[in-house]
């Protein structure tokens, strides 16, 4: 008797893996949908928001996007004013990255609704304990992947 992988275990947990990423993941895009930007651009003004700048390496390994993705959109928001990139005082080589006064107030009007958003949504599916729970389990499927390119 031939064994059967179809309803295995190991698929059922990926395929429910799957499913609850694009549902987060589309929980996340409408609401940064409806403060009128892309889910990229909004993850740039995140992780340059409450900081004095980064060097751009170092926002490539705290985004969500790509890291090839991380100068390009840099540069479509400093042509809006939002951000500003300087070479490091330390190195001709390192570009710091910062939010602008203008890239400032948008972190500052968007990130804590994005915030809210999302709070609402885990906490309507999930307790406080479940959420911890989740998150422990989450990470512990990070070490040591075969895709890890270095980046949280």
């Amino acid at each position: 008797m031939t064994k059967s992988y179809r309803d295995s275990r190991t698929l059922t947990l990926l395929r429910e893996f799957h499913r609850a990423y694009r549902s987060v993941q589309c929980v996340d895009s409408d609401g940064i949908e409806a403060m009128g930007m892309l889910q990229s651009e909004f993850d740039v003004i995140a992780t340059l928001g409450n900081t004095e700048g980064m060097p751009m390496g170092q926002m490539a390994t705290r985004m969500l996007t790509s890291p090839g993705n991380v100068t390009r959109l840099v540069k479509r928001l400093e042509g809006r004013g939002l951000v500003r990139r300087a070479r490091a005082p330390w190195s001709d080589r390192v570009v710091i990255a910062t939010l602008t006064a203008e890239g400032e107030a948008l972190f500052d009007r968007t990130y804590p609704a994005q915030y809210e958003h999302l709070k609402a949504w885990f906490d309507g599916r999930l307790t406080t304990e479940q959420q911890e729970q989740l998150t422990t389990l989450l990470q512990a499927l990070q070490p040591e992947s075969p895709c890890d390119s270095g980046t949280e």
